[in-house]
């Protein structure tokens, strides 16, 4: 072997296994550092646990109502994220929360639904590949459907109280 051919012979062999490995897209959307990250969830077990809310209402719980589920668009995200403060008068801040996305099928319409929370600090929890569930802690977790035709929100639904 010559000089050349021992030097570009790591290179190609790199090139072909980088060549051979299978990439996967990325799985969520990250909108800011901390303060308001969203992930979309794309794993259809995932979403189905998304959407199995037990202590507020979510289109999950509606039997039969979900007909699929799908992967929203960046474009349909920002489009989403660009409407939140619509949700103003039903929670403080909602750009602030950290944010779950799940495409859905559902009366005949492909909607997005959302799953808000705050994520704790090093909590090693990843939302696009883990649902994120919490039973009762009130207006710290809700939900709502968006409709990316229309451009409008509906069903929101915070949690309930805590129980002592």
């Amino acid at each position: 072997m010559n000089r050349l051919t021992q030097r570009l012979l790591p290179l190609a062999a790199g090139a072909l296994l980088g060549a051979c490995s299978t990439v996967q897209g990325p799985p969520s959307i990250p909108t800011a550092v901390k303060t308001g990250q969203s992930w979309v969830v794309t794993r259809p077990v995932v979403a189905a646990q998304v959407l199995d809310t037990c202590s507020r209402p979510s289109p999950g719980r509606d039997a039969g109502r979900i007909t699929g589920y799908w992967a929203p668009s960046r474009v349909q995200i920002e489009q989403l994220e660009a409407q939140l403060q619509q949700l103003a008068g039903q929670v403080s801040a909602p750009q602030d929360f950290d944010r779950q996305y799940v495409g859905i099928e559902a009366d005949g319409r492909e909607l997005i639904y959302v799953n808000a929370f705050r994520l704790p600090d090093g909590s090693g929890i990843n939302p696009a590949r883990e649902a994120m569930r919490a039973c009762d802690g009130g207006a710290m977790f809700w939900g709502a459907v968006f409709d990316p035709k229309l451009g409008t929100f509906s069903e929101f639904h915070a949690n309930g109280g805590k129980q002592g």
